[in-house]
C-alpha cells in the first residue's frame, strides 16, 4: 500500500504541473511573443480584454453553482459563496480598461465570446455542476496565482502602450485581491481534500482550465489576424484605435 502524500507534497505536485502548463503557453502563445516584442498593439489589447470581460463575468455564477451543489459542507459551501459574491462585477473592470484606450466615445456592442472563451465558460459551469465536487478548486489555484507568471507580461504591455495605472484596473486590482485569495484557497484544500480521488480531480481541472485559456490566447491572435484583414467586422470598432 502506498504511503498516502503530505500536503505540502500534493502542492508541490501542483505547482509543477502549473509551472510546465504556463511554460507551454508562454512559449508558444503569438500573443505572449507580441507582447514581449514590443509589436503588440491596443486593439489586440482590446481584444484580449474583451475576453477577459466574457469569463470573468461568469466566475461569480459557477463558483456560486458549486456552493448549491454542496451545501451538506458548511465549510466549502461557505467558502464558495463567499468567493463568489467578492467576484461579482470584476468583469466591469476588464470594460473599463478597454474603454479607456479611447473609445470612450465610440459608439458599439461588445462583441460575444469568441468560441474558444465560450469552451472555457462551458468547461467551467461543467465542472461546477458535475463530478468532484472540490474540482473547481483546480481553477481557483492556478488564477489566483498567476501573476508570478503574468507580472512581467503586464509591466512590457503597460511600457510598450504607455499605459497608466488607470487603464490596467483589472490586472492591478487583482494582483492585491489574488494574494489573499490564494491563501484562503490553500487552506480551503488543507481542510477539505481527504483522499487521492480529490487531489486528482482537481488537479485535472487545474491543468484543464489552464491549457483552455492558452487556447483562448491564441484565438484572441488569429481574431487580431482577421481584424488587420478586415475580417472581423464585429472588431471594426477598433479602428478608432488605429492611430492613438
Amino acid at each position: 500500500m502506498n504511503t498516502p502524500l503530505s500536503f505540502e507534497q500534493q502542492l508541490s505536485l501542483l505547482d509543477e504541473r502549473i509551472e510546465k502548463s504556463w511554460t507551454d503557453i508562454l512559449e508558444s502563445s503569438r500573443l505572449v511573443k507580441a507582447i514581449r516584442e514590443g509589436s503588440v498593439s491596443k486593439a489586440l489589447y482590446a481584444i484580449y480584454m474583451i475576453q477577459t470581460f466574457h469569463y470573468t463575468a461568469h466566475n461569480a455564477r459557477n463558483q456560486g453553482l458549486v456552493g448549491v451543489r454542496h451545501a451538506d459542507n458548511p465549510v466549502y459551501a461557505k467558502f464558495c459563496f463567499e468567493h463568489a459574491a467578492q467576484e461579482v462585477g470584476h468583469e466591469k473592470m476588464a470594460l473599463h480598461d478597454v474603454m479607456s484606450l479611447g473609445l470612450k466615445n465610440e459608439v458599439f456592442d461588445i462583441p460575444p465570446a469568441l468560441p474558444a472563451t465560450d469552451v472555457l465558460i462551458a468547461y467551467l459551469f461543467w465542472i461546477s455542476f458535475t463530478g468532484n465536487p472540490l474540482q473547481r478548486l483546480g481553477y481557483s489555484y492556478w488564477a489566483e496565482n498567476a501573476y508570478q507568471f503574468i507580472t512581467p507580461l503586464i509591466d512590457s504591455l503597460s511600457e510598450t502602450l504607455s499605459l497608466k495605472p488607470a487603464q490596467l484596473t483589472f490586472f492591478i486590482a487583482h494582483s492585491d485581491i489574488d494574494i489573499e485569495h490564494f491563501n484562503e484557497i490553500k487552506l480551503m484544500l488543507q481542510r477539505t481534500c481527504k483522499r487521492q480521488e480529490d487531489w486528482d480531480a482537481i488537479a485535472t481541472v487545474m491543468e484543464t482550465s489552464l491549457r483552455l485559456t492558452g487556447n483562448m490566447l491564441e484565438a484572441v491572435y488569429e481574431q487580431f489576424e482577421a481584424w488587420q484583414n478586415g475580417l472581423a467586422p464585429r472588431y471594426e470598432f477598433l479602428h478608432a484605435l488605429a492611430n492613438q
